[in-house]
């Protein structure tokens, strides 16, 4: 991961490259704020607008996942279960989640890591 000091976040202060949003899905969209492709690390946003159910039925992935809702609402619809913000989840590779869906919509911090961290 690169290190910066503060800075505006649509510009990368290294590469110089213009941080955008990207559409994953209908109304679901993730904006990169760090990452290292070569040791699998991330850190993103991830925004969700209102009455939005995403596509993907089922999620399960190799790496860790931490999650932290900033704002809004965000609901399992296969396993129950309604967070609002300050829910925070942490997933081991392997665990099963989702569908997802977001009522009021929701803005998250995402950190996803390899799992032998």
């Amino acid at each position: 991961m690169e290190q910066y000091e503060f800075h505006p976040y649509p510009r990368h202060p290294i590469s110089g490259t213009d941080r955008v949003w990207v559409e994953l899905e209908p109304n679901i969209h993730q904006m990169t704020l760090n990452e290292d492709l070569a040791a699998g690390r991330r850190t993103v946003l991830q925004r969700w607008q209102p009455r939005t159910a995403n596509v993907q039925q089922n999620f399960i992935h190799e790496y860790v996942e931490e999650i932290f809702i900033v704002e809004g609402d965000l609901a399992d619809m296969k396993r129950g279960g309604k967070w609002q913000a300050g829910s925070y989840a942490y997933r081991k590779p392997g665990m099963e989640h989702g569908p997802f869906y977001s009522e009021n919509g929701c803005l998250m911090f995402i950190v996803i890591q390899p799992a032998a961290e």
